[in-house]
């Protein structure tokens, strides 16, 4: 198994260089056929940043493409429940991606409650904004 870092997946998902996205994928295929490809949280909370303040895409786009790559054959994310359960608070919240992969991630690890600053993140419930 290979892992790909956030550059290499953002060519990938958007193809916005055409040398680079040409080797993006064509590793991607290589490796999602062959030996497979990791893809870490740490790189899809990167991945939703990168399409949504780099890119200008919509939260909704954000998650269409997160959904679609962790689906991929080949593709392995650890705690894929994690993932798919911050892809459904994110579409009902109004915190972000990355926010909730880390709600969900600490709630898989065992954590009862989160501490924020974040005032979204904070409505949520197990939530504690820090004061």
């Amino acid at each position: 198994m290979i892992a790909f870092d956030t550059n290499v997946l953002a060519r990938v998902l958007l193809g916005d260089d055409p040398t680079q996205t040409r080797v993006a994928e064509r590793r991607f295929l290589e490796c999602s056929k062959g030996s497979g490809v990791f893809v870490g949280h740490v790189v899809l909370a990167e991945l939703a940043w990168v399409m949504e303040s780099g890119y200008g895409l919509s939260a909704a786009q954000v998650r269409e493409r997160i959904a679609s790559l962790v689906r991929t054959q080949g593709v392995f994310v650890p705690d894929l429940e994690v993932v798919f359960e911050a892809l459904r608070r994110d579409a009902a919240g109004t915190a972000n991606l990355s926010d909730y992969l880390i709600l969900e991630a600490a709630r898989s690890a065992g954590a009862h409650r989160l501490l924020t600053f974040d005032k979204k993140l904070a409505r949520e419930p197990d939530v504690e904004l820090a004061v």
